[in-house]
């Protein structure tokens, strides 16, 4: 099930308050995934609580600014916080998208965003490129893993991103452990288990 939950106006505009709503409705319907593909601005204390009282999984643009989040932070995606993944945009030869945001430490992993084929408002279709393709192609493999083990902590669910993702030279040292997004391994990839005490 897909629930879309708008917090900006038509005219393109939000506020703290406008987001913390959506976040709090998503909790209270129940959202398991939350894809977000917006950002900007400074750290707010009322987003971040609204995240990190969520109990579901946050899918989260890293920016477009081309900048190292490690250095120059980017919200919602640098928010440090145990449920939330922060996406950078791959390209169709696997290298980062020149306007993608990245940093080893605060950006997780990569995934297609340059030229992908998305509706558009009005109606219609069109290739876009942004930070915020890539969002959702990560958060759609999150639901996948969902649905496959609907048992999966939060944990478990980010554990198969990461275990199951092409690890790549050239996203070394860009995103942590050099991942771009692979969806069949993040529904194939065995995970240690781990013993009781």
């Amino acid at each position: 099930q897909i629930m879309a939950v708008k917090i900006f106006a038509d005219s393109g505009s939000t506020n703290a308050a406008a987001i913390i709503r959506g976040i709090n409705y998503a909790t209270q319907m129940g959202a398991r995934i939350t894809s977000n593909s917006w950002g900007g601005g400074a750290a707010n204390q009322g987003i971040f609580d609204a995240f990190n009282s969520s109990p579901a999984l946050h899918i989260m643009a890293a920016g477009n600014s081309s900048g190292n989040n490690d250095t120059r932070p980017h919200y919602p995606s640098n928010y440090e916080l145990p449920n939330n993944v922060a996406v950078a945009a791959s390209d169709r030869n696997d290298n980062k998208a020149s306007f993608s945001c990245y940093g080893e430490k605060s950006v997780d992993i990569a995934a297609p965003g340059r030229d992908i084929y998305s509706t558009v408002n009005g109606g219609g279709y069109a290739s876009k490129s942004g930070t915020s393709m890539a969002t959702p192609h990560v958060a759609g493999v999150a639901g996948l893993v969902a649905s496959a083990f609907p048992d999966a902590s939060n944990e478990e669910i980010m554990a198969r991103l990461y275990e199951g993702s092409d690890k790549l030279d050239n996203w070394q040292g860009v995103v942590a452990g050099g991942r771009r997004l692979n969806a069949h391994g993040a529904l194939t990839v065995e995970l240690p288990t781990s013993n009781p005490a």
